[in-house]
């Protein structure tokens, strides 16, 4: 076994879905001639809402030995801007709490003591320091500014790394949306920084071919799609209950004002007011952590209110039981906007539940879906209402649409196969 780092932000037992990807290297590498040693900060509390993630860890760093792997969780010590969130969140003192984000974003870059996670940093230092056999390092982001310790490493060891990208950085075509002069100002200065840290890089990995694309054009590094896949096995326990007794279609995880939730809803209220029954359910656990999207569907719904529910963060073995008695998933892709692909929609393929994308973005979550075999396309409110009226008419008569995970296709995108990806990605480097 090759003992490789993998650096992380995000690691369990964080509950966030960012921890997922790096932590399912963690657990399949080993099959493929890799032994990783994580390196992450310590989540020591359930993420419930916003300001946890800013709230002081035990100062202990933490050594955990698994099976296949081990880590090393850094403790997170908040820096003023935190300590001000984590006690007032949204809320209070929100100018100052800005004007130390744009200290923190402009002056991060230049020195590290800026960076609230720095020990990070000095921890892999230190650690390959003293082991020498560490060769290779896979970092991934965001927080992007993770990169500039992989930079550091290189130069340092000459250390050979992988830049992953959970999401697209200073090439994003959606994070300038109703943004200021100030963030644009600070993107341009990435754009600098992203060009020298990640041009240190063996080579690049994304989650997204056209993430992947625009990543190579800039920095020009060469890269593998290595997509964020489902876990194998991970429904077994709810895959035999019983679907729900309304005719329940469900939106999982976070909503952007890109997506354009109001088509599905119009057509959804056009159901209601057709069929004139109450076995009707439109899901959203965990959206009423985010207030603004919350307040969007309730504006959205106004009169359907007996017809919908917005929940709070839901633990995820909760979640996979929702997915899996929904006789529908629902994703809204970022229409117009190529390469955006939520991890959600491989959980929705390996939920055995049939998903339905409206509006498609006619790009990257289109062709998995298609490829999978496991969902529907709709792009208008009457082609969205007549698959919703089929997807009834069955559910009266005890059917549900069922997701065919039998074929090949369907497996490519197991978390397992993503690790062998990444694993040839490290023998090459």
């Amino acid at each position: 076994m090759q003992r490789i780092l993998l650096i992380s932000y995000f690691f369990p037992p964080c509950n966030l879905t960012a921890a997922e990807r790096v932590n399912s290297w963690a657990k399949h590498l080993n099959k493929f001639g890799y032994y990783p040693v994580v390196i992450s900060r310590r989540w020591d509390n359930k993420i419930k809402n916003l300001s946890d993630v800013s709230a002081a860890t035990p100062e202990e760093v933490l050594h955990e030995k698994h099976e296949h792997y081990e880590s090393y969780l850094v403790p997170y010590l908040p820096n003023l801007k935190d300590r001000i969130y984590a006690k007032h969140g949204n809320e209070k003192l929100v100018m100052p709490r800005r004007a130390l984000s744009m200290i923190e974003l402009i002056m991060q870059r230049y020195a590290n003591w800026f960076i609230p996670f720095k020990n990070i940093g000095d921890f892999a230092d230190e650690f390959i320091g003293k082991n020498e056999d560490i060769k290779k390092v896979v970092i991934s982001g965001n927080p992007y500014i993770l990169f500039k310790f992989g930079y550091q490493l290189n130069k340092k060891y000459g250390t050979r790394w992988i830049a992953d990208y959970r999401d697209a950085w200073t090439t994003s075509e959606i994070d300038l949306i109703a943004r200021g002069a100030i963030f644009k100002y600070i993107r341009n200065s990435d754009e600098t920084s992203e060009k020298k840290w990640v041009g240190s890089a063996s080579a690049i990995t994304s989650v997204s071919e056209p993430i992947l694309k625009n990543l190579t054009n800039l920095v020009g590094i060469n890269g593998k799609w290595i997509p964020n896949g489902f876990e194998q096995g991970e429904f077994n326990e709810v895959k035999n209950k019983e679907p729900y007794n309304y005719f329940t279609v469900t939106y999982i995880g976070t909503l952007y004002h890109g997506q354009q939730i109001e088509l599905f809803c119009e057509a959804f209220i056009k159901l209601i007011n057709a069929l004139k029954v109450k076995e009707l359910k439109l899901f959203f656990p965990g959206l009423a952590f985010h207030k603004d999207q919350h307040e969007r569907i309730a504006k959205i719904m106004l009169g359907y209110e007996a017809y919908y529910e917005c929940t709070e963060r839901t633990e995820k073995e909760q979640i996979l039981e929702i997915e899996s008695r929904s006789h529908l998933l629902l994703y809204p892709a970022w229409k117009g906007f190529n390469g955006i692909i939520p991890s959600k929609i491989y959980e929705y393929i390996s939920s055995g539940t049939h998903t339905l994308v409206a509006p498609s973005d006619n790009g990257e979550v289109e062709k998995i879906l298609l490829k999978s075999g496991c969902g529907t396309i709709a792009n208008s409110v009457d082609e969205t209402y007549n698959f919703l009226i089929h997807a009834y008419d069955l559910f009266t008569k005890g059917i549900k649409i069922k997701a065919d995970l039998s074929g090949e296709h369907a497996n490519f995108f197991s978390r397992e196969h993503q690790a062998n990806r990444l694993a040839d990605l490290l023998d090459e480097i």
